[in-house]
């Protein structure tokens, strides 16, 4: 495509060089440049963002999109250079006209919201294909096509590898996508162009506010969604469905101007439970919508999955789905990896793994596994480096107050120091009141906490101790098979680290016979 085609229209502060040159790609990570691509410098760090564009030049980039003139140098030659205030939203725009605009004939659904996310388009993606509607997923897991990965690493990847991929999609047959937005990714504009048939948005806590800084930005990005990018769309009647319960979710139904849907578990909204039974085998419930009731069965548990459901029901139903498909769909769909996940472990004990990593992602967590009233509710968890340290001691009083028996442990430390990470948690269990336990005095049953920062050491901890009808949350990483530390990816799963220590244990017992 001509370079002309692609910033028809942009508005751009300067333009040096020739704008007739075809265009072979698009590219915003210099070690992806070849040839005739046009390269995105997006980079926020000054130096950073010049030594990729010297690598993007070296590579035969045949025009670069900068925010700043200057950045480009006189060491090499420059090709055409386009400098503009916001080079995302540039790079938004060249990459629908590059792609075509896949979303103007996807059914493209957004979901935003601080929890859910990711098992709301699980639902999502189950109740289209029982719909007979070939779906595609994209978000924090990653990017799936017919059950294969596209690819991933970003809940909301930029805008090059958006249409890229619902172009991908689009080939293959897909006709319905559902798709999570973060807050970064609405404000770096990655989702800027994109035609939108629905949005959803399940709730908001705090989350991400070391990039937003307050929690009225951080909801001001996700209130965008509905009230900027979902009337832009070009498809027709957009709909926007939110939690009608929750006061961040009755400011999204009165702000957006596109039609609306209100869901939750009270009773009087557009789509609710009329009745619901959660235990320990999963969730029975019948659901009130505008079209009428439907009944359904899921094996995952806890009320936040009921309310997972509902929301994606009340989603369905406003897209014209018909009850028999919505059953089916949430019948079919086991959930997300990594949410709630149950490992196999230890006879009578119940193991689950799941992403919980900020404080209202784990109260909502801790809450719905405490109404399944187990004989103990044991709780592995932690909080990341790099990000919010205000939420750590929040972390450790949730803990506190709705586990039995916190067991504080290291989680994606990154930078910071492992230790330091933990006592900062730490000091929300002291400000519940809880003591300090060593590991006899918690095989013992006393009253307390544990901290372990070796994570492996940790989930052993908290095997060992359980007893048959206790149940074991292991919080923080869900489906990541990794654990960042310093500079390292090391590899680390939940899941798999669980039935190690579990065959370990089992063959100590089978030692003693």
């Amino acid at each position: 495509m001509k370079l002309g085609e692609l910033i028809a229209g942009q508005a751009l502060t300067a333009a040096d060089g020739f704008t007739d040159v075809e265009v072979s790609g698009l590219s915003y990570d210099s070690r992806a440049v070849a040839p005739g691509h046009l390269f995105f410098a997006t980079a926020r760090d000054g130096p950073l963002r010049r030594r990729y564009l010297e690598e993007a030049l070296s590579r035969g980039a045949r025009a670069v999109v900068v925010q700043n003139r200057d950045d480009v140098g006189k060491a090499r030659p420059a090709p055409t250079v386009l400098a503009c205030a916001k080079p995302r939203l540039l790079m938004a725009a060249a990459a629908s006209r590059f792609y075509d605009a896949p979303s103007s004939r996807l059914d493209l659904i957004g979901i935003t919201g601080t929890s859910g996310k990711t098992t709301t388009a699980y639902l999502l993606a189950s109740i289209f294909e029982a719909a007979g509607i070939p779906a595609g997923l994209m978000g924090t897991i990653g990017i799936f096509a017919r059950g294969r990965r596209m690819g991933g690493g970003l809940t909301t990847p930029e805008s090059i590898d958006i249409e890229a991929a619902l172009a991908a999609m689009e080939r293959e047959g897909i006709r319905s996508v559902a798709a999570e937005i973060s807050s970064i990714g609405i404000a770096e504009e990655r989702v800027a162009g994109l035609h939108f048939r629905a949005c959803l948005f399940t709730n908001l806590g705090r989350d991400h506010l070391d990039y937003h800084g307050t929690l009225d930005d951080y909801f001001a990005q996700k209130l965008r969604l509905f009230t900027e990018l979902l009337p832009a769309s070009i498809r027709r009647d957009p709909m926007a469905v939110a939690r009608g319960d929750d006061p961040w979710g009755v400011r999204v139904l009165q702000a957006t101007p596109c039609r609306k849907l209100a869901f939750g578990l009270a009773s009087g909204l557009d789509v609710y439970p009329l009745d619901a039974e959660i235990g320990s085998g999963g969730i029975r419930a019948t659901i009130r919508t505008p079209s009428g009731t439907i009944a359904v069965r899921s094996q995952m548990i806890g009320e936040i999955n009921l309310l997972n459901i509902v929301g994606a029901s009340a989603l369905a139903v406003a897209l014209g789905i018909d009850g028999e498909a919505v059953a089916e769909g949430v019948r079919r769909c086991p959930g997300a990896p990594g949410r709630l996940e149950a490992v196999g472990a230890l006879p009578g004990v119940t193991v689950l793994v799941d992403y919980a990593h900020k404080p209202d992602a784990l109260e909502a967590v801790l809450h719905a596994l405490g109404a399944l009233r187990p004989r103990r509710l044991l709780c592995v968890f932690g909080c990341g480096g790099d990000r919010d340290a205000g939420r750590r001691p929040l972390m450790g009083r949730i803990a506190a107050r709705l586990s039995n028996l916190p067991i504080l442990t290291s989680d994606n430390p990154r930078s910071e120091d492992p230790l330091r990470i933990i006592d900062q948690v730490e000091a929300g269990l002291k400000e519940a009141g809880l003591q300090a336990l060593t590991a006899a005095q918690a095989q013992a049953g006393v009253g307390g906490y544990l901290v372990e920062p070796d994570r492996r050491r940790a989930i052993a901890l908290a095997l060992e101790i359980a007893r048959p009808g206790d149940l074991i949350l292991i919080a923080g990483k869900g489906h990541e098979d990794y654990q960042l530390a310093g500079t390292r990816k090391l590899h680390f799963d939940d899941r798999e680290v669980v039935r190690e220590v579990a065959a370990e244990m089992a063959g100590r017992v089978s030692a003693t016979m």
